[in-house]
């Protein structure tokens, strides 16, 4: 008796293709939600900085904000290669600074839609921004714990109380089973195009800064050949020829660092050749 009960329950045992059947599937985002979802996210965009330009009331569901964010995020690269293409570098960074205002709006309405007062949050995130200008490494360390804390209240779903902020968004949830995945994903896109353009950024801002200290730099070399021609008495096109010889020789160095005095040097060179294509054979051997 006692091994014939052995004998049902061994053989009750899963097998283990059944063990694998009985395992769930992982969720995944069907083709055609996540086609309808980059729609949507195109058309919040469109709608926030168009007709929401300076909607600061009412409330905006997670597809909404993060639809939007994913959205912005994206269009910086046409526009960026719109703008080395035209030569205008600064031409995407002013369309950002005209987007700036919904950007808000949107994140502002997103804080409503948890029943959060964005004011307080937001402030928070200028006030640290501006103390890493001055206390440096501590406060950016700040300021990323603070964004992601700002991530995650930005995930929170829709808060279905009435709250301060009017009734609850009903355009949360309307992918069922992919609406948070769709959601994870415009998030995720949405934070790495975010360190792409700021990495971008960062580049940019040190080759201006680059272009900017060598334009200084040159410009003040010029002014010295032509204060250094009009005190040996040159003409203005020999001054302007000067000019153009010791830029020939800045060129050579191929972008060295010069020092001051070897700067000045060579200008003295410059314009002493000058003086001597000025005198005679006789006085050019003296001065020599």
């Amino acid at each position: 008796m006692l091994m014939k009960d052995k004998d049902i329950l061994s053989s009750e045992k899963p097998s283990t293709d059944e063990k694998r059947e009985i395992k769930p599937k992982k969720p995944r985002i069907s083709k055609e939600d996540m086609r309808t979802a980059w729609g949507d996210a195109f058309d919040y965009y469109l709608r926030g900085i168009t007709e929401k330009y300076l909607n600061f009331h009412g409330r905006a569901s997670r597809l909404e904000f993060w639809g939007f964010m994913v959205a912005s995020g994206i269009v910086f690269f046409p526009l960026y290669g719109l703008s080395i293409y035209v030569d205008m570098p600064m031409l995407v960074y002013y369309y950002y600074l005209a987007t700036l205002i919904p950007t808000i709006g949107v994140m502002v309405r997103r804080f409503h839609d948890i029943n959060k007062k964005a004011s307080i949050y937001l402030l928070s995130g200028v006030i640290i921004g501006l103390s890493s200008l001055f206390i440096g490494i501590y406060s950016i360390i700040l300021l990323l714990l603070w964004g992601a804390m700002i991530v995650k209240l930005l995930l929170i779903e829709t808060d279905i109380s009435e709250g301060l902020f009017g009734a609850a968004n009903e355009s949360d949830e309307i992918y069922g089973e992919s609406n948070i995945l769709i959601i994870r994903k415009f998030m995720v896109l949405s934070i790495v195009s975010l360190f792409v353009i700021l990495g971008i950024s960062i580049t940019n801002f040190d080759d201006w800064k680059r272009q900017t200290t060598n334009k200084a730099t040159i410009d003040n070399i010029l002014e010295m050949v032509v204060v250094q021609g009009e005190a040996n008495s040159l003409d203005v096109n020999q001054i302007k020829e000067a000019q153009g010889q010791v830029m020939s020789i800045l060129k050579t160095l191929d972008g060295k660092a010069v020092l001051e005095e070897d700067m000045i040097k060579i200008v003295n060179d410059v314009i002493k050749s000058y003086n001597q294509s000025k005198l005679p054979n006789s006085d050019i051997q003296e001065a020599n």
